[in-house]
């Protein structure tokens, strides 16, 4: 298993890793943000949704129901903290508990988006690729790689998790966000934990995407 410890000179910001995903992803964790500038600072960005899980489509199809049908979400479950985690449940969290997908998006009713030519999000420490296949969505449906689009527009990303080498590792994250044509500062910044909600993965049994066939 690859080595994702957490040193303490860790740099932020590390962006995540290019690499295609090596391991059939079974299901889709979504997150869905919103803020809310009435509320106290560290307390004006929540979850509307977060940790639901979605199996039985595919990442594409996922997408262009968001797109399409802003107000419905596919069929799926919420993965609650779990117990015996030593680490808070903070409100941000997203569980993960195999490879999959994990999609991030911002209320759009919020004059909010992801910083434009720069990664949606990136980790605060370094995972290899742990983490990998940034990508960012516009309402119209057009995708941008490791870099987000020029345009402010894009309030949708997704991206590939597909290890955690320990039980309960809180792998720590960082979303670049401008809101009203300003970086979102401490404490308001949107930080989320990807934890897994168990044991590691994958195991020596899980099956890489070539002999798995499809996604999801």
């Amino acid at each position: 298993m690859t080595d994702t410890a957490e040193p303490a000179d860790s740099p932020i910001n590390v962006p995540l890793a290019t690499t295609g995903n090596c391991w059939q992803l079974r299901e889709i964790v979504y997150a869905h943000y919103t803020y809310d500038d009435k509320k106290p600072e560290g307390q004006r960005v929540s979850a509307k949704t977060r940790s639901r899980v979605v199996r039985g489509m595919d990442i594409e199809r996922f997408v262009e129901h968001r797109l399409s049908l802003p107000d419905s979400l596919p069929e799926g479950d919420m993965r609650p903290w779990p117990e015996g985690d030593p680490e808070e449940d903070r409100p941000l969290n997203n569980y993960v508990s195999e490879p999959c997908w994990v999609v991030i998006e911002l209320d759009r009713n919020v004059p909010w988006y992801f910083e434009p030519n720069q990664p949606g999000i990136t980790t605060q420490f370094a995972y290899k690729d742990d983490n990998s296949d940034l990508m960012h969505v516009t309402p119209d449906g057009l995708r941008a790689g490791r870099l987000g689009p020029d345009d402010i527009d894009c309030r949708l990303i997704y991206f590939v998790v597909q290890r955690r080498t320990e039980t309960m590792q809180h792998q720590k994250f960082l979303c670049h966000v401008i809101h009203k044509d300003k970086r979102l500062d401490d404490p308001d910044q949107i930080d989320p934990d990807i934890p897994n909600d168990g044991g590691r993965f994958p195991n020596k049994d899980w099956p890489p995407v070539e002999e798995a066939g499809a996604d999801v």
